[in-house]
């Protein structure tokens, strides 16, 4: 049994239920938030922004001529100057069905949200940004490698919503999803086996495999920005300026929670410690032994226990 769930933990003698702060698919708006955000948040105003840019085109035919004209993706144009199609294609969907957008989209907002809560809205855009990019850029090399005509068009967020994906599946592997709401997964084995698949319809040249291989880079590009790229961006001169003068798009900061690896480490130690002591103390001289401090004390860590579990999606057990 978890230490949460004993008796000091559950209404009745010694306070109420000592409930945490639920942070998967939390929405806490970033202190540095410009107004133009959609209620103060990055997720919900590019799900707006890419739900827009697919309804208008139904209903506005020549806008939609122009914008798939100008910005869907496609290689042969990008190798002739006009990369901006790099990103635009980024925000385009399917105009012929609303599956695509609509799937992307409630990805997004399943995953981004766990990111959302932890990182500046300015982060979790620049890696969405340049996990599309990726998908596009893999996808132009594959173009000069003449493995996809140059014509062949490309629109989507795929790429993007994959880069999350790598992104979560590194920093909450053993967070547990169920497939098709039934079959349970950790987020690990989840993402590892999407990216089987992308690269079997790559290398097979199945169908899509030009969207399949944005998917790839895209995923694999997240997966690295967590391992190395914030790293070495974050030591960039760039960054360097931008903490100094407290200006620029690597100065803004989130809540000081949830604190670094070594601080956590450190936390849990010290919470292992305090539960131990107090559980002790309650075996030998029973509940009513427990001074108001020593309740205190035993609240907040069960807080931040259960903080940790729901972030993680399992339960850890002392």
């Amino acid at each position: 049994m978890g230490w949460q769930d004993r008796d000091y933990a559950k209404p009745g003698e010694g306070g109420g239920r000592m409930g945490g702060n639920v942070f998967v698919g939390g929405t806490a708006r970033p202190f540095d938030a410009p107004p133009w955000l959609i209620m103060g948040s990055i997720i919900t105003t590019l799900i707006v922004v890419n739900a827009a840019l697919w309804i208008l085109p139904q209903v506005v035919h020549a806008f939609g001529r122009l914008l798939y004209g100008w910005g869907q993706m496609q290689g042969g144009a990008v190798l002739h100057g006009q990369v901006w199609r790099l990103i635009t294609a980024q925000y385009l969907h399917d105009p012929s069905g609303i599956m695509h957008v609509g799937m992307n989209m409630l990805v997004l907002h399943l995953l981004g949200r766990h990111l959302e809560a932890m990182w500046s809205w300015r982060r979790f855009f620049l890696v969405y940004t340049l996990s599309g990019l990726a998908g596009n850029v893999f996808f132009t090399v594959l173009v000069i490698a003449g493995v996809i005509d140059p014509r062949v068009p490309l629109v989507g967020a795929s790429g993007c919503i994959y880069g999350i994906l790598g992104v979560v599946a590194v920093m909450f592997p053993h967070m547990r999803i169920y497939i098709w709401g039934v079959v349970p997964m950790s987020m690990r084995t989840y993402a590892i086996g999407l990216g089987v698949i992308s690269f079997l319809v790559v290398t097979n040249r199945g169908n899509n495999f030009g969207g399949e291989a944005c998917h790839l880079a895209g995923m694999l590009f997240g997966a690295w920005w967590v391992w190395r790229g914030e790293a070495l961006l974050m030591r960039s001169p760039l960054a360097t300026r931008a903490r100094a003068t407290g200006r620029g798009w690597f100065s803004g900061r989130r809540r000081a929670e949830p604190p670094g690896f070594q601080a956590k480490v450190d936390q849990r130690r010290e919470d292992a410690a305090t539960v131990d002591r107090i559980l002790r103390k309650v075996y030998e001289g029973g509940l009513h032994t427990l001074s108001d401090a020593e309740r205190k004390l035993l609240k907040d860590a069960t807080e931040r226990q259960q903080k940790r579990e729901r972030s993680a999606g399992r339960t850890d057990r002392l």
